[in-house]
């Protein structure tokens, strides 16, 4: 039973490393109970471990993956030859970084479910976000400037599109790195993107009042290092407000002391093809009358 589920699942936590069942329901289109069972079946197969998160009420846990489940989900997106046991053997270090990261793309799908034709198109994880910005030149070593914790395209109903970097900030990061960071963004995006004004690096804090410092940061590079440039645009919100207000209501903060909504902010135009599947509303066929949950 859920023989396809379980492979998506699989991936899933291959690709992100750690999501609560409720995470995987939302991004999947399964129903909370289904995966609930399927989480279960997995754990007692050796193939994922639960791991409690503290920082969150009611005894919550997220899902990642064993060596063994690893080995498996590295076969199916065909990473046989990168694939490390040592990695996985302990599970991941920064947990809550991994939820707040995942849990930020996850509200995204859940608010498209009440708008028919809205959905996020693409999400990236860090590794696959980083590979798209490798730089090598002739005889020099790969190397990732640019190494966001995820990259989103969303999907808007006039069919436009907001194309974004997603930086998550529990506030350990110094100045010295917020600042070189942003560097790094506002050098080599305009290299990439032909309508580089229309992408964006989104920063979702825990900490009060990091929001303004990280646009005060980026104010500072527009008007000296990159005065006169092509740049993205950079916008952070503090973590509470993006969660009361959501899709439709949360006012990212930008330099200058801009306040917009994600929907409002500069957009990518539409694809030639409008049918593109979106994450979150799969086509799912309903099981069998005597297993349906």
């Amino acid at each position: 039973m859920y023989y396809e589920a379980k492979k998506e699942t699989l991936i899933m936590l291959y690709r992100h490393t750690l999501l609560t069942a409720e995470q995987l329901a939302v991004s999947l289109h399964y129903k909370p109970k289904t995966m609930h069972n399927i989480t279960s079946q997995l754990h007692q197969q050796g193939l994922v471990r639960s791991i409690p998160l503290p920082f969150l009420k009611r005894n919550h846990v997220g899902y990642t993956l064993t060596a063994f489940g690893a080995r498996g989900a590295a076969s199916l997106v065909g990473d046989e030859t990168i694939y490390r046991a040592k990695a996985w053997e302990a599970g991941p270090m920064q947990i809550e970084h991994y939820y707040g990261t995942n849990a930020f793309f996850a509200d995204l799908i859940a608010a498209s479910f009440t708008e028919p034709d809205e959905g996020l198109l693409e999400w990236l994880d860090p590794r696959s976000a980083a590979e798209r910005y490798v730089q090598a030149q002739p005889g020099e070593k790969r190397h990732t400037p640019v190494k966001p914790d995820g990259f989103g395209m969303y999907r808007f109903a006039d069919q436009s599109r907001l194309a974004f970097h997603l930086e998550y900030d529990t506030g350990t990061e110094p100045l010295h790195r917020l600042k070189e960071k942003l560097l790094q963004y506002g050098i080599l995006l305009p290299t990439i993107w032909p309508k580089v004004e229309t992408v964006h690096i989104l920063f979702v804090t825990k900490i009060v009042g990091r929001a303004k410092l990280i646009t005060d940061l980026w104010a500072s590079l527009q008007k000296g290092t990159f005065q006169f440039s092509r740049l993205p645009q950079v916008w952070a919100v503090y973590e509470p407000q993006w969660k009361q207000a959501g899709l439709n209501g949360a006012l990212w903060c930008g330099s200058e002391d801009r306040r917009m909504r994600l929907r409002d902010m500069p957009l990518l135009p539409p694809l030639a093809d409008r049918y593109v599947s979106v994450l979150g509303k799969q086509e799912r066929d309903p099981p069998p009358i005597g297993i349906r949950r």
